[in-house]
């Protein structure tokens, strides 16, 4: 199956090297509008049936295939359990309206719909690649957001949504708008590539699953109202720049900004940020970070604004990555779980009975801000009392939620064996 998903994906970006000019030509064709406020649309009614027929999508049984570009048009899909395969060609929408995806100016919509797959397309231009609401079971895979788009994909009050082996590269974020829109619940944001924007991916919702990812952003990962979310071993850092990665190309990586409790970040690689590696701010509460890597960022963690009961253990925090900034009202913040605590590279207790757990405890020095001073001041905030000697594995770590990999890898199974059978259906 690992080998299914590669083919996959080297025949997306090998066929998007052949791209042609055909359908170009098409869009100035009588039964097709100029593009107007709203960009003109393509269907798959929920009959079937491809309207315009004219149109470059090819269909055999429930697979459609693009057979050249789409310019400056907008593919709705009113019909459930299909696939939509885009053989690497492109859909481009209007780059010089970029006003937000209600004036719909999109690549692919797709409304109250069940069991859609969207695979090896090539989305460029306008304001959002692919836009999915008020769906369940939704798969989108191999596919590049890329030139010129302001949102790659935009997924809003769903369910069981797959998001997979994908690629959003320098899309023309701001902090209201990131490259990836997560609102909903059972969505899976897996082995994806975020880089070059401003903002990553925006989640709101719960159960989701976002891992194994590689984000390079200003911010790579926001996150609003969100319960029992578990983000796991993704790379975070800041963009890289033209001279390569430098320290610093960050502003924070992981920002809880309200109302998030109850979620689970492990394993998680973060470096390279002036501001903080995990910042949480409105009322963000019982949240677990354990088995992460910080290095080169500013502060390694911030806690503001009510930020209560929130533990951290397993973590190992490099020498350059042990400032902490707590403010005023935050409480019950725990740096071990009872048994294990944090590895920190300016620890310089001992461990005389070598079991890896120091000696004494870790005192957290803190920082805050303080206006009788007009600046930020130290203090002690808590302590470690199971400091690590030495950095631990992570899925030797106890609670190690190691289920939530054969649920998934379950799912992955399934989508691909409904991709494998539409193509085979198509070899016949």
């Amino acid at each position: 199956m690992k080998n299914l998903i590669t083919a996959a994906i080297v025949f997306a970006l090998l066929s998007s090297m052949a791209v042609g000019f055909q359908f170009i030509n098409l869009a100035h064709a009588n039964f097709f509008p100029d593009p107007g406020p709203d960009l003109p649309r393509i269907y798959i009614r929920n009959d079937g049936s491809v309207d315009p027929a004219t149109v470059p999508i090819e269909r055999a049984g429930s697979l459609y295939t693009l057979t050249d570009n789409i310019v400056l048009h907008t593919v709705e899909i009113q019909c459930d359990n299909i696939v939509f395969d885009g053989r690497g060609y492109m859909i481009q929408g209007n780059a010089s309206r970029i006003k937000g995806y209600d004036d719909g100016n999109n690549g692919i919509i797709v409304v109250g719909q069940n069991n859609v797959t969207i695979i090896n397309t090539n989305f460029e231009q306008g304001d959002t690649g692919i836009r999915i609401s008020e769906s369940s079971h939704i798969n989108i895979t191999g596919n590049m957001f890329t030139n010129g788009l302001l949102k790659g994909t935009l997924v809003e009050d769903c369910s069981f949504v797959q998001i997979e082996h994908n690629s959003f590269i320098e899309l023309h974020t701001d902090i209201g708008t990131p490259a990836v829109m997560l609102d909903g619940s059972k969505i899976v944001f897996r082995n994806n590539t975020v880089s070059g924007s401003s903002n990553g991916i925006k989640i709101i919702g719960s159960s989701n699953s976002i891992y194994e990812n590689t984000l390079q952003c200003v911010l790579p990962v926001q996150m609003d109202d969100c319960y029992s979310n578990i983000v796991s071993l993704n790379k975070i850092s800041g963009p890289a720049t033209a001279s390569g990665r430098e320290p610093f190309t960050g502003g924070e990586g992981i920002a809880l900004f309200k109302n998030c409790s109850g979620n689970t970040f492990f394993g998680n690689n973060i470096t390279g940020f002036v501001g903080q590696a995990i910042r949480t701010v409105f009322g963000c509460s019982n949240n677990t970070f354990y088995g992460n890597y910080f290095e080169n960022n500013g502060f390694a963690v911030t806690l503001q604004d009510g930020a209560v009961n929130n533990t951290f253990y397993g973590n190992i925090f490099a020498a350059d990555s042990c400032k902490i900034h707590i403010d005023d009202g935050v409480e019950g913040t725990c740096w071990d779980n009872g048994t294990i605590g944090n590895y920190w590279g300016d620890y310089n207790g001992t461990d005389a009975n070598g079991d890896g757990i120091g000696d004494s405890p870790h005192v957290i020095i803190a920082y805050k801000w303080d206006t009788d001073v007009g600046g930020g001041v130290s203090y002690v905030s808590g302590q470690d009392n199971y400091p690590l000697m030495n950095p631990v594995d992570i899925s030797t770590i106890p609670e190690f939620p190691s289920w939530i990999f054969l649920v998934v890898g379950f799912a992955v199974v399934a989508v691909l064996s409904v991709i494998y059978k539409h193509q085979i259906e198509v070899q016949k």
